[in-house]
C-alpha cells in the first residue's frame, strides 16, 4: 500500500516533534545539572520498589512517556555511602514498595544502610505493604512507620517449584533430556511431575538458612527474643494496627505526616532531597590524586555464544563480549586490579569457556577479584571459578557444578494439530536433534559421554582455581547449588561481603591505598541514549520495548532472553531450577 503524500507530511511532523522533544528533554536535563546546596539537617528520601538492576541504560523515552528512570544497585549504595559521609544529611527517609531482588542485592543495600547508621544518622523507614524481604531491608532503622490499613504478610519462607511434565504429555510434547549429577535437575520442571528426593534436600537446607538468619535479624532489630519474633512470623497476615501492638512498627503516620514531623511545619531550613536530586551532589572526600584505577567487569545474565551488542544491551553475558571486556580491562595500564561483578545463572558450557579462559589470562597479569551478586550458579560460577578471590553474601547462590543438555520431541503434537514430516536421512545418527522424534538408546549414549566430558572438564577447572582436589570438589559438584554461606564453609567462596568488600580486597591485591579513593572504569561502557541512536537508527532503536519481559520474575526474563541463543545440542551449564524463595 503506497503511502499518500498528506500521511507522509504527517509522519515527518511528528517524527520531528517527537524528536525535537527528546532532544529538548535531554539538552534541560544536561543544562539544569548543577551543584545542588544540601542544607543543614536533610534528610535523602529513597524510594525503592520492583526489579534494582546491576546496571541501566539511559532511556529518555522511558521518561517522555512517563516511565520512572532506573537506578541500579550501584547507584544506591554509592548515594547511601556519599550520604553517609555528608555533614547536611542527618538521616535518610526510606519509602519501600514491593521489592523483586534476591537475598544477595537485599543484603547489599542493607549493609550500607546499617555503615549508614553506625555514623550515628538515623533512619526512618516508610511501609504500606511489606513481605520478608521488604521488612528485613527496614528492620534496620531506627523508627518504621506504616498506616492502619496496611498490609504486612512477614510470614516466613516458602519455595514452590514448578513442574510441567503432565501439561507436556496432554500436548504430546516429550522432554527428553540428559543431565549429570545428582542434584542437576535442572530438566526437571519437564520431566518430572513432583519433587525429587534430591531437590527436596537442597531446598530445605537453602530454606533453613535464609529463615534462621531471617528470624535472627529481625530479633536483634526490633528486641525480641526468637520464639516472639516466630510467633508473630506464624500470624500469617497482619494490618497496620496489628503490626504496631506486636512490635513490628513503631507508629502509625502516613507518609506527608511523617515527612512533616522530620522537617517541621518550616521546610526551608531542613529539606528532604530526592534521589534524583541528590545524585548530582559531588561527595565528600573524593578528590581523586592517583592515575591507577580497578576495572569493573560486568557479567549480568544468562551466558552465550555471541558479540557485543546483547551484551552491552541485553542483560546477556555473551562469549566475546565479557572476553573482549576482561582482555581490555587486562591490557589496560593504568587498571591495577579486575573486579568481576557476576549476578548470572549459567548458560552455554562453550561461551562459559571461553570466558573462564580469559580470565585465567588476565590473572597471570594482574588480580581478579569476584564480587556476586544473587547469583553466580553453573555457568556463572563456572566463569567466576578461577579469580584470585571470590566475595559472594550470606545470601547469594553458588555452585550448582552440573551439565545438562537434551530437546523436546514433538511428534506426537505435530500428530495432534494435523501436521506431517518426512524424514531423509544420511548417516546413522543424522537426526540425532531432530524435534520429530525422542533420542535412541545409542544417541542418549552417545549424549551421556559428551555431557560427562564438559562435567570432568567442569570438575578440573574449579579444582585447579580453588586449590582442592577433583575429588573433593565432586563431592560437593553434582549439580548442587549452595547458599552463600555454605559456599564459603565448604571452599566455593573466599570471603562473606559485598562489593565494597571485593574493592577493598582489590585495593590490597594491586597494593593500592585502601583508605584513598580510586578510578572505577567500568566494562563494558554502555553508550548514551544519543550515541545509540547515531550508531542504530531509529528505527532499530524505537523497535525495542521499553520495558521487556517485566512481567517475569528477573531470573526467568534472563533465560527467556537467552533462549534464542542457545545452540542445538549445546550443552547448558544452568542451575537445577529457579530460586524464587519469598
Amino acid at each position: 500500500m503506497r503511502i499518500k503524500e498528506w500521511q507522509k507530511i504527517a509522519l515527518v511532523v511528528v517524527l520531528t516533534l517527537f524528536v525535537g522533544v527528546l532532544f529538548y528533554t535531554t539538552l534541560f536535563r544536561v543544562t539544569t545539572e548543577v551543584s545542588l546546596d544540601v542544607k543543614p539537617g536533610s534528610f535523602l528520601q529513597l524510594n525503592l520498589s520492583g526489579e534494582i538492576p546491576e546496571r541501566v541504560v539511559e532511556n529518555p523515552i522511558a521518561e517522555v512517556i512517563g516511565g520512572l528512570p532506573n537506578i541500579s544497585i550501584q547507584d544506591i549504595v554509592l548515594n547511601i555511602h556519599k550520604a553517609k559521609r555528608d555533614k547536611n544529611i542527618s538521616g535518610i527517609l526510606l519509602h519501600l514498595g514491593p521489592l523483586g531482588i534476591g537475598w544477595g542485592k537485599l543484603d547489599e543495600i542493607r549493609n550500607a544502610l546499617q555503615s549508614f547508621h553506625a555514623a550515628g544518622k538515623k533512619i526512618y523507614t516508610y511501609l504500606e505493604m511489606a513481605g520478608d524481604a521488604e521488612y528485613y531491608l527496614a528492620s534496620v532503622s531506627d523508627t518504621i512507620t506504616t498506616i492502619p490499613t496496611a498490609i504486612f504478610m512477614v510470614n516466613g519462607l516458602v519455595s514452590e517449584p514448578l513442574f510441567m511434565k503432565g501439561t507436556l504429555q496432554k500436548l504430546g510434547i516429550e522432554a527428553d533430556f540428559v543431565a549429570h549429577g545428582k542434584y542437576k535437575n535442572a530438566p526437571d520442571i519437564f520431566t518430572r511431575e513432583s519433587m525429587s528426593d534430591a531437590q527436596r534436600e537442597v531446598l530445605n537446607a537453602i530454606l533453613d538458612e535464609y529463615y534462621q538468619r531471617l528470624v535472627d535479624t529481625l530479633s536483634v532489630s526490633r528486641g525480641l527474643s526468637r520464639t516472639e519474633t516466630q510467633s508473630i512470623l506464624d500470624k500469617g497476615l497482619l494490618n497496620g494496627r496489628e503490626a504496631l501492638a506486636m512490635g513490628l512498627v513503631d507508629t502509625l503516620m502516613y507518609f506527608n505526616e511523617l515527612k512533616t514531623h522530620l522537617t517541621g511545619k518550616d521546610d526551608s531550613k531542613r529539606r528532604i532531597l530526592g534521589f534524583k536530586q541528590y545524585r548530582k551532589v559531588q561527595p565528600e572526600g573524593t578528590d581523586i590524586s592517583t592515575s591507577d584505577a580497578l576495572a569493573i567487569v560486568y557479567g549480568v545474565g544468562s551466558i552465550v555464544i555471541g558479540g557485543e551488542k546483547p551484551y552491552e544491551y541485553d542483560n546477556l553475558i555473551t562469549s566475546e563480549g565479557m572476553a573482549n571486556s576482561i582482555r581490555k580491562a587486562a591490557e589496560n595500564k593504568r587498571v591495577k586490579a579486575i573486579i568481576l561483578r557476576i549476578d548470572s545463572p549459567g548458560g552455554s558450557g562453550v561461551a562459559s569457556d571461553v570466558i573462564w579462559k580469559e580470565v585465567v589470562k588476565a590473572r597471570e597479569k594482574k588480580p581478579i577479584i569476584v564480587s556476586i551478586s544473587d547469583l553466580a550458579a553453573s555457568g556463572g560460577y563456572y566463569i567466576s571459578m578461577a579469580a584470585d578471590t571470590i566475595v559472594a553474601h550470606p545470601g547469594s547462590i553458588v555452585g550448582s557444578i552440573g551439565v545438562f543438555a537434551g530437546k523436546f520431541a514433538m511428534g506426537k503434537f505435530y500428530n495432534k494439530i494435523g501436521m506431517n514430516t518426512e524424514k531423509l536421512q544420511r548417516g546413522r545418527n543424522a537426526d540425532f536433534f531432530l524435534t520429530s522424534q525422542p533420542f535412541t538408546p545409542e544417541q542418549r549414549k552417545i549424549l551421556r559421554h559428551h555431557i560427562m566430558t564438559f562435567y570432568e572438564d567442569f570438575l578440573q577447572k574449579v579444582a585447579q582455581g580453588r586449590h582442592m582436589s577433583v575429588e573433593e570438589v565432586d563431592k560437593i559438584a553434582q549439580g548442587r547449588i549452595w547458599s552463600g554461606k555454605q559456599g564459603y564453609q565448604n571452599g566455593l567462596v573466599d570471603v562473606l561481603g559485598d562489593f565494597n568488600t571485593a574493592v577493598r580486597i582489590a585495593k590490597e591485591m594491586a597494593n593500592l591505598p585502601v583508605d584513598k579513593p580510586v578510578p572505577l572504569l567500568i566494562y563494558p561502557r554502555i553508550k548514551s541514549f544519543w550515541e545509540r541512536l547515531l550508531l542504530e537508527g531509529f528505527q532499530n532503536f524505537a523497535t525495542q520495548p521499553v520495558f521487556p519481559l517485566s512481567s517475569l520474575p528477573e531470573p526467568l526474563q534472563n533465560m527467556v532472553k537467552a533462549i534464542p541463543y542457545f545452540q542445538t545440542g549445546e550443552p547448558l551449564f544452568l542451575p537445577p531450577f529457579i530460586v524464587d524463595i519469598n
